[in-house]
């Protein structure tokens, strides 16, 4: 089986490579193409695959622009973070999904139920679903829940103050001075928070608007942050970055 994976997170494309191995070494695994551009680019010069998985956005937008130049007969199986928003449209339209981070065995499940029934799709049904997403109450994450002790807690997002990465660990910093590790990556973390809350400051730093309490020039164009609660750290803005950040912060 040849199957195509449009995924812009790295993390994410290789776990779910690495299951598909897992569950059949013979699978050709295509990809992960990253954009629409490149993906378009590769449906009208190559032979079609038996199998999309598709992440719902890609580097330069949604997947279903992309899609529109897949032939009808190939099955497509969404993969999305955001349950709370996606489930009802894809039921509704009939597409198969899965949400991340992906189990093995819906994988597998997803991938037996294509070889038996098979998915015949239009450029009608990816436009239905694609206007019940945008109609739909688009929800981003609101709470964690994360082990603690023999159970759970429940972490709520408005009280983060910031999120920061190193060495592929992510920490979610909270405004009380505590800190949480998250298996998620920043990237995915960046689609799944509101950006009207939430800015990537740069490749190690997620801010949140409320913590924020000076923003100064900083050497060649550059701006430094500093945030509440956490008075010794010290966001550099790159100059690319920088006009970016007044914009969100001056709405």
């Amino acid at each position: 089986m040849n199957i195509l994976i449009l995924e812009d997170e790295e993390r994410n494309a290789n776990r779910l490579i690495r299951l598909l191995k897992d569950i059949d070494p013979s699978f050709r695994i295509i990809g992960p193409l990253t954009s629409i551009e490149v993906t378009i680019a590769y449906l009208r010069a190559n032979a079609s695959p038996d199998l999309i998985l598709a992440d719902i956005r890609l580097s330069d937008g949604l997947s279903f622009e992309a899609l529109k130049e897949a032939p009808s007969f190939v099955p497509i199986v969404f993969t999305t973070a955001f349950d709370e928003y996606a489930v009802q449209a894809f039921k509704y339209n009939s597409f198969d999904y899965l949400l991340k981070p992906i189990d093995a065995v819906e994988l597998a499940a997803a991938i037996e139920k294509v070889n038996l029934n098979g998915k015949t799709y239009s450029d009608e049904s990816l436009r239905q679903l694609f206007d019940a997403l945008q109609r739909s109450d688009y929800k981003y994450r609101e709470r964690f829940l994360l082990p603690f002790r023999d159970g759970y807690r429940i972490f709520n997002v408005k009280d983060i103050n910031h999120i920061f990465t190193e060495n592929k660990i992510v920490r979610l910093f909270f405004k009380d001075g505590t800190s949480e590790t998250v298996f998620i990556s920043m990237d995915e973390l960046e689609k799944q928070l509101d950006p009207a809350r939430f800015f990537r400051a740069n490749r190690q730093f997620i801010v949140n608007m409320e913590s924020i309490r000076f923003l100064g020039n900083y050497f060649k164009g550059k701006l430094i942050l500093r945030l509440n609660d956490y008075p010794q750290l010290d966001i550099i803005i790159s100059k690319d970055k920088a006009p970016l950040l007044k914009d969100w912060i001056n709405r």
